[in-house]
């Protein structure tokens, strides 16, 4: 069969839904509807003439011919975008595109470096680059890297990857909080407060796992929600009916309206690395993504990197 641009839109799609565990995850990353969706894998499906994957009440699940389609739409994807990087890289100055992927609520933190980075490259001569940028979870920013969906990203990556170079930034500084009207709100002591902590419902980042719970004590089954994003969390914590870490900078807001307390931020704070990550192979880079990160090399040797995000 001839692949058409319609094929490739259909393949990227059932990428989605593959890498999202099926349909239903995969619509706020498509930002379409499951209906759609699933209309487009079955226009594929009749296109290449095979069933890719099982779908309905019984769950989502790849059948053998649909794996070997995935890893065959991956290394198809990936020749792509090498033919449109190298292309790009012959023109001899910026341009083309450079995707970068980030976790969410960065922008409200003092010590990130990403506008003053953002702006030095903005302000290059001859720079007809576009800015693709996305707010992902740390292991969707480095699935997206080795896919070569992203060029750099920007997270928290407890776990180093061998195929991925990292980069530290800063340190980003987190607090205990909890609603006015949680019994934590109203602890007199650092005992009272330890007390309370056995036995409050918690929120945990995923992706940072013992790191997010270890400091809080207690029984483990008390971390009774886990979420992939400090929104999700905070949204949570101010319900009132958990307590968990949140980034200073991001919670402050709260704090200073009266939504959120601090629970002894002398005593229950934890720190997260935030780091830069991209793959180790220069030879997948372009002229705008290496640009990119020598701006980000100048902005962090005049800055410097902060300790952390505690003022």
């Amino acid at each position: 069969m001839r692949l058409s641009d319609i094929d490739l839109r259909s393949l990227e799609v059932f990428i989605a839904v593959v890498e999202s565990q099926g349909i239903a995850n995969a619509q706020a990353l498509l930002n379409r509807d499951a209906s759609t969706i699933s209309r487009q894998l079955g226009q594929l499906e009749e296109r290449i003439g095979l069933r890719l994957c099982e779908r309905g009440r019984g769950g989502f699940a790849l059948t053998s011919e649909g794996e070997q389609i995935y890893r065959n739409t991956i290394d198809l994807t990936l020749a792509l975008r090498r033919f449109e990087d190298g292309a790009e890289t012959l023109k001899g100055h910026l341009s083309g595109k450079l995707r970068l992927a980030m976790i969410d609520n960065l922008i409200s933190d003092p010590n990130c470096p990403l506008r003053n980075v953002l702006q030095r490259y903005g302000a290059r001569s001859a720079n007809e680059v576009h800015l693709h940028m996305e707010v992902m979870a740390p292991f969707q920013i480095e699935q997206a890297l080795l896919n070569h969906a992203a060029d750099v990203g920007i997270g928290i990556f407890p776990a180093h990857l061998e195929e991925l170079d990292y980069q530290p930034l800063y340190q980003e500084t987190d607090w205990l909080v909890c609603a006015p009207s949680h019994p934590l709100a109203g602890a007199d002591s650092l005992a009272d407060v330890k007390e309370e902590l056995q036995i409050s419902a918690k929120v945990a980042r995923h992706f940072l796992g013992s790191q997010d719970t270890t400091p809080l004590g207690g029984d483990p089954k008390h971390v009774t929600a886990w979420v992939s994003n400090v929104e999700a969390a905070a949204l949570l914590i101010l319900a009132g009916s958990h307590v968990g870490f949140l980034p200073n900078h991001y919670a402050r807001v709260w704090i200073e309206s009266g939504q959120m307390v601090a629970v002894r931020p002398d005593h229950f704070r934890r720190s997260s690395l935030i780091e830069a990550a991209a793959r180790r192979s220069r030879d997948s880079q372009t002229p705008a993504v290496d640009a990119f990160r020598d701006d980000l090399a100048a902005v962090l040797e005049v800055f410097g990197m902060p300790a952390s995000t505690d003022r």
